[in-house]
This record gives structure tokens, sequence and C-alpha cells, in this order.
């Protein structure tokens, strides 16, 4: 019997014997369910949860069915991790440029900011800013910004539009994408050797289509027989209309933010640093002015330094957005 064939012989055994094994463990825990009254499968899934959600971007009550649940909570973790990401990636830089800016007013402010709240555990921030955003006034005394922002116990209130939730979600996309053209226009490698009035004129183009996209999501998706625009208005002991941000929203995306913010300046002084200062010297030699050093040869050896370290703290962030079930 030649090699090949026994080596097929082994394998076609081994594989049936899993099999079996298998198929048995699921006959007998089929059996021992069945005689506890326990039932499996997905079933489940059409029942109602029987409890409340704190908060949800789309219309949810206790008797909604568990799948219904568990669609919000994964969008919930979506758009909180996604603006979380966003918001701690820009304040992240802003103390990065802070830390090596060689001013020594602002690279102590950043130090501070990022020392404090490293190592501070997040589940205590997260409480610190509940009970911050919990101790508010009521309604009736409310911290008045403007004409319609309005800070209370039971949330900020803001003014909103009467859309539909699709056409919020869809205007949404249409924003991110118009972030990523932008970003490949001014950075992108096929737009590197590009004259800045071409630059200008595609990134003009793509704001443009971009504002056109949100104005059709809007007038297709705007809800009948009402105004454009809905404003928070005091009506007994709370507000009605407009848009409101319960506390528990606003203490996870802070606190997720604040935290995140401060791995994000490190990771990227430490990308800075990383770049040889022979480049920039060469790239000066050349005669580039340091917009052209900062963006053809510092930012882009930056971003490669940095991406492995940023996408592990992005995966733990949006991790992270689960403590918001300690509030």
């Amino acid at each position: 019997m030649s090699r090949k064939l026994r080596n097929a012989i082994l394998q076609s055994v081994f594989v049936a014997a899993l099999i079996l094994a298998v198929g048995g463990f699921v006959t007998t825990a089929q059996r021992n369910f069945a005689e506890q009254g326990i039932t499996s499968g997905f079933g489940f899934l059409e029942r109602g949860t029987g409890w409340d959600m704190g908060f949800s971007f789309l219309p949810f009550s206790i008797s909604d069915p568990y799948w219904w649940t568990l669609t919000m909570g994964l969008m919930n973790t979506v758009i909180i991790g996604y603006a979380a990401l966003t918001l701690a990636t820009f304040i992240g830089v802003g103390l990065a440029a802070m830390r090596i800016s060689g001013n020594a007013v602002l690279n102590g402010i950043a130090l501070c900011w990022i020392e404090l709240i490293r190592n501070v555990p997040p589940i205590l921030q997260v409480l610190v800013w509940y009970a911050l955003f919990t101790a508010f006034p009521a309604p009736r005394q409310a911290i008045q910004f403007g004409d319609g922002v309005f800070l209370t116990a039971r949330g900020i209130y803001l003014p909103g539009l009467n859309v539909e939730p699709l056409g919020v979600a869809l205007a949404s996309v249409i924003v991110l994408v118009a972030i990523v053209l932008l970003f490949r226009i001014g950075l992108g490698r096929r737009f590197m050797l590009a004259p800045m009035s071409l630059k200008l004129t595609r990134s003009g183009l793509v704001i443009g289509v971009s504002l056109l996209g949100i104005a059709l999501a809007i007038a297709l998706f705007r809800i009948p027989d009402t105004p454009l625009t809905t404003m928070p208005e005091l009506q007994g002991f709370n507000f009605r209309g407009g848009i409101n941000v319960p506390p528990e929203l606003t203490t996870i995306l802070v606190g997720t933010t604040v935290f995140g913010s401060a791995y994000v300046a490190e990771i990227v002084r430490g990308g800075f640093l990383s770049v040889d200062p022979g480049k920039i010297e060469a790239g000066r030699a050349l005669g580039m002015s340091g917009w052209m050093i900062f963006s053809r040869i510092q930012l882009p050896i930056t971003i490669k330094n940095i991406m492995p370290m940023m996408t592990n703290l992005y995966v733990w962030l949006i991790k992270a957005t689960t403590l918001g079930i300690a509030v």
C-alpha cells in the first residue's frame, strides 16, 4: 500500500470518527434537554423579552421580541463605538500635538490629562461621569444654552429634525463617505503631486454632492404634515419635542471618548517621534515647505507605524462600550 493511499484512509477514518462523535454528542444533548423540559433552537427570538432597554436609537418597548432587542443592542454598539472612536481620535491627535509642540505649558496640560486618565480605571470614570450628568437640575430649572439646548438630570435636549430614522441613517452614511473621500483627496498617493487647484475642485465637488444627497435624504424621509425642525419646549414637568440624549448615552460616549483619547495621544506621539530626523532634513534640503514635509514625509510614516497599535485600541474601545451596562 502506498503512503498516499494510507494517508487518505487514515484521514477518512478520522473524519468519520469525528462526525460520529459530534452526532452522538448532539443526540445525547437533545435527549437530556427533552427529559428536563429544556427547549433548544432559535424559537426564543420570537418571544418578548419583558424588560426595557436604557436607550435605543429606534423605537423599543418591553414587548418587543429578542431578535429586535439584539438588533438594537448591536446598533447601539456600532453607533456609540463609531462616535467614540472618531472623537477620541481627534482629541488624541490634538493632545499629541500639544505634547510635541515644544511649548512647556501645552505639554504640561496634555501630560496631566494623559497621566490622570490612563491611571484611573474606566469603570470608575464612567460612574463619575454618570454622577455628574445626573446631578444637573430638574427640567424646570434646566441649564439653557441659546434657544434650543437644555441640560437637565433627565438628559440633554437639542433641536432636531422631523425625519424618519432611515433618513438620518442614510444622511450619516453620506457624511462618512464624504469624509473618507476628502481624506483621500488631501492625503492619498494618487493626488500626491496634483496641483492645489485640482484638489480644491475635487473637494468642492465631493462637498456639493454630499450636501445634495443629505438634502434629498431629508426631503424623502421627512415626516409628513410636520415642520422640518422640532425644538424642545417645557411642558409640565418635562420637555417635549427636539432630541433627548439620555444621561446613560452621554455617560458612555463621554467616558469612552475621554479614556480613548489619552491612549490615542501617546500612540500618535510615539508615531511622530519614530520618524527618522534624516528624512525630515532631506525634505528641507529639497526645498519642501513645512506642510509638504508634514503631509508627504511625517504623516505617511506615522500612520504606517501606528496602524497596528491604533487597530488594537479601536477594538478595545468598541468592547469598552459594554461599560454602559454599569449605568
